[in-house]
């Protein structure tokens, strides 16, 4: 199930299943927290070409310029692949943000990666505004979410919900 009606918005997320290898995991056997930022990345590439392939449209060429990653639980060496959501939460005229939610085999949210990708130029290389056309296509994908509290008592509260495994 490449694409994913999302009742609320109208729209649709993409997922994609992104099998675990030996390489992702660190000496304690869990996920290295690197690997989180590989399974964004091949996520990133299973849509982009999943779009072209399956929808017909051309996808507008863009880079990743900022990267954070929300681990909310680890992830054993019992695990065999993640299912990884993702969609677009904000648009602005050069950029758009993407939320890409790690899920395990439980369908349970294990850690989420939000994107800040700039629209390029593929031949100059350099930074460009967003067509109308490539608006439709981000569009297509737009989830909104709600704002999270980053208050120093939110934090808190989530370090306390982490589950590390160990």
């Amino acid at each position: 199930m490449t694409f994913v009606d999302h009742e609320e918005s109208g729209n649709r997320y993409h997922s994609t299943r992104i099998n675990l290898r030996w390489a992702d995991f660190d000496q304690f056997q869990h996920v290295n927290n690197a690997a989180y930022l590989e399974f964004s990345q091949d996520a990133r590439i299973d849509f982009v070409r999943d779009v072209v392939t399956e929808i017909d449209m051309a996808v507008p060429a863009f880079v990743v310029r900022w990267a954070s990653v929300d681990y909310k639980k680890a992830l054993s060496s019992s695990e065999v692949a993640v299912v990884v959501e993702s969609f677009m939460y904000e648009v602005g005229k050069k950029s758009f943000k993407m939320r890409q939610v790690i899920r395990n085999a439980q369908h349970r949210e294990v850690a989420v990666v939000d994107t800040v990708n700039v629209g390029v130029d593929p031949i100059s290389g350099k930074t460009r505004e967003w067509s109308d056309s490539d608006l439709k296509v981000i569009n297509m994908f737009m989830i909104p979410i709600e704002d999270e509290d980053n208050s120093p008592a939110a934090q808190a509260k989530k370090d306390d919900q982490a589950d590390t495994g160990l």
